[in-house]
């Protein structure tokens, strides 16, 4: 089948968001860092490129009434903050972190290359485009297989985090074939296990409902018309339950004994004290507005290569103190009006489907606790925005 130039851009897009996610891991082993910064700036020159091309075309999507007017108002917030991050011209801020970082331009970009996209319309295309950018996390894991499970817990970012791309996929199983469900079954649950053994909550928690949601949303007409279906499942998931407690001893021994040591401890507290104290003697404008891309709090933190220690921290782990950091309560208060705005969009758009995505959002009022998803050129974050996208284009209020 033929695909038009304007279904080419768009599949192009969330393919080079997928490669510069996993350029680094990829590439890295055997590119030298500066062409590892030139390939990629190219994924993300690319990625500004197929915008633009639809620009040009007219095919980009369409807004009106309070959409068009929150997301004209979030681009002029996000510009600030970035603004206040002395990104510098040339060549040499372009190969910088602050450009080209997943952390800094990028982040605050994202949202709007998202948004502009006429998802609606190719959201079949977009499927087959995330199935294959899932498919990029099995060379990444042999490259690493030696370190898929690390005791510094850093073992959740081997991958870029690209098999979170399965829980939506689940969602639309009919539009997925039955070898591909297959494999994208094999990466999840491998991914499931690795964070278990990785000792990481808040992966396990978040890829746990996420799998719930496009499970029961995908299965809902099932559920409805065998009623012994549903009796079924709930009492071979109380088996399930009653064998575990009866091997508990056992396990906790020995598969889940970093996990249950994890389980109890409080990682978070003493950053988010730290940045409480830090900003309770800062200007109101701090708190409003934030400190702009390149805010940081007094906290002494230590390079793990050179050894250099600095006391200014730029990271929050919690999410919303780290969109406070950065864009003040006021871009807090605007990411929770997408997500609120796009959840009443998504299930009133009359599409099970859509309403199912819409289940999707409430997970990230959770994480954005445990983790911080949408601070970040991630995976979450696309499919966070690729939601509110797809929501806002089937509301009534589409033009």
């Amino acid at each position: 089948m033929k695909r038009s130039r304007e279904e080419l851009l768009v599949m192009g897009e969330y393919a080079f968001i997928a490669l510069r996610l996993a350029s680094e891991q990829l590439l890295g082993p055997f590119l030298s860092p500066t062409l590892m910064r030139l390939a990629e700036l190219a994924c993300s020159g690319a990625m500004f490129l197929c915008v633009f091309g639809l620009f040009l075309l007219g095919a980009t999507a369409r807004y009106r009434g309070w959409q068009w007017v929150l997301i004209a108002v979030f681009f002029i917030d996000s510009m600030a903050i970035v603004a206040r991050g002395e990104l510098g011209v040339g060549m040499k801020a372009l190969l910088t972190d602050k450009f080209n970082g997943l952390d800094a331009f990028l982040a605050y970009s994202l949202p709007f290359v998202i948004l502009s996209l006429p998802n609606r319309k190719y959201f079949r295309s977009i499927l087959e485009v995330l199935f294959l950018s899932v498919l990029l996390v099995l060379p990444i894991w042999l490259l690493n297989a030696k370190h898929l499970v690390r005791e510094e817990y850093l073992g959740e970012a081997i991958g870029v985090y690209l098999p979170f791309y399965c829980t939506v996929l689940f969602l639309f199983r009919r539009a997925v074939s039955r070898r591909k469900k297959m494999i994208l079954y094999g990466i999840y649950f491998i991914y499931l296990l690795l964070m278990v053994l990785n000792a990481r909550r808040n992966m396990i928690v978040s890829l746990v409902l996420y799998f719930a949601i496009a499970f029961v949303i995908g299965n809902l007409s099932l559920f409805k018309a065998n009623r012994k279906l549903v009796l079924g499942g709930i009492a071979g998931l109380f088996a399930l339950v009653m064998v575990g407690v009866a091997s508990w001893q056992s396990l906790s021994g020995t598969v889940f004994s970093r996990l249950l040591d994890r389980a109890t401890d409080d990682t978070r507290s003493n950053v988010e004290l730290l940045f409480l104290i830090d900003m309770s003697s800062a200007p109101l404008s701090d708190w409003v507005f934030g400190r702009g891309m390149d805010g940081s709090y007094f906290q002494m933190v230590q390079d793990s290569e050179n050894m250099e220690v600095t006391y200014d921290r730029k990271v929050v782990e919690t999410g919303y103190l780290h969109m406070i950091l950065k864009g003040g309560l006021f871009y807090v208060m605007l990411v929770l009006l997408f997500l609120f705005s796009a959840f009443r969009c998504g299930r009133k758009s009359g599409k099970p489907l859509v309403r199912g995505m819409a289940w999707f959002l409430p997970v990230y009022l959770l994480d954005m606790y445990m983790t911080a998803p949408l601070s970040y050129f991630s995976v979450r974050a696309v499919i966070f925005w690729l939601i509110v996208s797809v929501s806002y284009q089937f509301s009534r209020s589409r033009v």
